[in-house]
């Protein structure tokens, strides 16, 4: 029985000297091309956003937030820091993190702040209407 149809394996053929010398080149051109791409998406240094988390501690710290949310103002304080030292450092990313994480915990201690002395606020009224009544019943009797 003569199979003429079967595919015979066929060695694969040695590659030749230019052909090892293209395919490094080739290979040494992608690497550099992705090192250059690597160096080229570097994001710039997020001053404004640092400049923003700074106004919106100070904010915060305005609003009463070291009386009346000390713990939500004091870690914004220090995110702060830790963003000013990555920018130093240049961490541009790590700084931009840090700088919404801080811009996001000074707004909480702000309305935590704002919330509190509406409370106190509240309160403060309620005493005086008590206050009021037993005014009104006591020059009623």
């Amino acid at each position: 029985m003569n199979n003429t149809f079967a595919p015979r394996a066929k060695p694969f053929p040695t590659p030749t000297r230019h052909q090892v010398a293209r395919l490094l080149g080739l290979t040494a051109l992608t690497a550099l091309t992705l090192m250059l791409m690597a160096c080229a998406t570097r994001i710039p240094p997020p001053t404004q956003e640092v400049a923003l988390s700074r106004a919106a501690v100070e904010t915060a710290a305005r609003a009463g937030a070291a009386e009346l949310a000390p713990a939500e103002l004091s870690i914004a304080r220090q995110k702060q820091v830790m963003a000013d030292t990555a920018m130093s450092q240049e961490q541009y990313d790590r700084a931009l993190l840090l700088a919404r994480e801080v811009q996001v915990d000074a707004r909480l201690a702000e309305a935590k702040a704002r919330s509190n002395r509406a409370g106190l606020a509240a309160t403060e009224l309620r005493e005086d209407g008590r206050v009021l009544r037993q005014e009104i019943n006591r020059s009623a009797q």
